[in-house]
């Protein structure tokens, strides 16, 4: 049986397991899900570090915990801000384990949606925006560049995590958007409220990255969840995920998260 971790710097990529979860049981498929909060404390995100360093420095670390405690065949990485920094971790430039980034999928969904020289706004978390990562990737394969907008949306993964006013902080980043534009959708948080975005071409990587897995796994069997973080997860933030997820097995994943200090 296959065996797939899934990491993100926080809990947005549960929405990921949650599609995978769905995809699995449609065409009656089995594999191991182990998902990885590569976040290092509740109250210490990617986002809080200045230093790009030490975000790579602490990823890598998340990296090599996810090889160590979890042993996976494939790792997807669930998350823009981490994405951006996959190449520059001595992980992915030593290990064997396949490592697929979000982004790697949204770049890849953009060329099948969309034809050269259409708008396209990227929405992400400011780590996501101040790497450039889409406007480089995007015209490297030919869009131009006054084609492809970036704007940085600090607070809105908070805001849809605690459902707290997410369509009136959407629209404070959306107002600052080309409306005849394609909306990319660059943090998985944003993925599980895309209604919040009120766009009619809005391009999100969250369902395509579990497309892609499931179409790699061949096998039928069971479906096995584990979720594994460094520290606690608040109750009224399970409850919050689950109202969101809506997906009985990850939910129960999520529930069940078991709690390791030492993880990286």
């Amino acid at each position: 049986m296959k065996k797939i971790c899934v990491t993100d710097s926080g809990l947005g990529g549960l929405s990921v397991c949650a599609d995978l979860v769905k995809q699995l049981q449609k065409q009656d498929k089995g594999a191991s899900i182990i998902y990885f909060n590569s976040c290092y404390a509740d109250d210490y995100g990617y986002n809080a570090i200045v230093r790009r360093e030490e975000k790579v420095e602490m990823f890598d670390r998340a990296l090599y915990g996810i090889e160590t405690f979890c042993a996976p065949d494939e790792i997807l990485v669930a998350c823009n801000t981490l994405s951006v920094l996959i190449s520059d971790t001595t992980f992915v430039k030593k290990s064997l384990i396949a490592v697929k980034s979000i982004v790697d999928i949204a770049v890849e969904l953009i060329q099948r949606t969309l034809s050269l020289n259409e708008m396209i706004t990227v929405f992400g978390t400011e780590t996501t925006i101040s790497e450039n990562t889409y406007k480089n990737r995007l015209t490297a394969i030919g869009w131009p560049k006054n084609c492809v907008r970036q704007i940085a949306c600090p607070g809105l993964q908070t805001a849809i995590s605690s459902q707290n006013q997410v369509e009136k902080k959407t629209a404070v980043f959306t107002g600052q958007a080309n409306k005849n534009s394609w909306y990319l959708l660059g943090c998985t948080h944003f993925g599980i409220r895309s209604d919040a975005f009120g766009h009619s071409k809005i391009v999100d990587p969250n369902l395509s990255m579990a497309h892609t897995a499931c179409e790699q796994i061949k096998e039928s069997g069971p479906i096995k969840m584990k979720m594994v973080s460094r520290y606690p997860i608040l109750e009224q933030e399970m409850s919050t995920w689950a109202n969101l997820l809506k997906e009985p097995l990850t939910i129960e994943m999520l529930r069940n998260c078991d709690v390791k200090e030492d993880l990286f």
